[in-house]
């Protein structure tokens, strides 16, 4: 709503001295409005020219790993790691690491905004072509 003066003196004119507010929306519910049920930090470990390695486990009914942070560095030979689910459904593409060469995903600060959303009841793997790979995952197993 845009207010224009009504008068010379630029005055708006004519609304009331006090403006009540009679409702505000309701809080998200349902799926809008999930639960956190753990958040941790966990060591990664990935072997090397290995598909399917699972680094967090499917969390159970009506439950997702929501990923907030992520370290990766190549500790043999360059290569490449993909993230997936346990249904081979890819949630990064194939990331080519130098040797000795990584990244991080630096920790989401907004639980509502994870970088990654793993779909419900699945658990979490990585793909690796060529190279083992080290760091940490910041993750949390959150109710839907």
């Amino acid at each position: 709503m845009t207010l224009k003066p009504t008068n010379t003196s630029g005055e708006v004119t004519g609304l009331p001295a006090t403006i009540e507010v009679t409702g505000l929306p309701d809080a998200v519910e349902g799926s809008g409005s999930p639960s956190i049920d753990s958040y941790t930090t966990e060591d990664v470990t990935l072997a090397a020219d290995t598909l399917n390695q699972q680094i967090v486990a499917a969390p159970g009914a009506n439950k997702q790993i929501w990923v907030y942070g992520l370290i990766l560095l190549a500790d043999t030979d360059a290569g490449t790691v993909a993230l997936q689910d346990e249904d081979d459904t890819a949630l990064t593409g194939a990331m080519a690491l130098s040797d000795e060469g990584g990244f991080v995903m630096n920790p989401s600060g907004n639980f509502a905004m994870p970088w990654i959303k793993v779909a419900t009841n699945k658990a979490l793997e990585v793909d690796t072509a060529t190279l083992s790979a080290a760091g940490s995952i910041t993750y949390a197993i959150v109710s839907v």
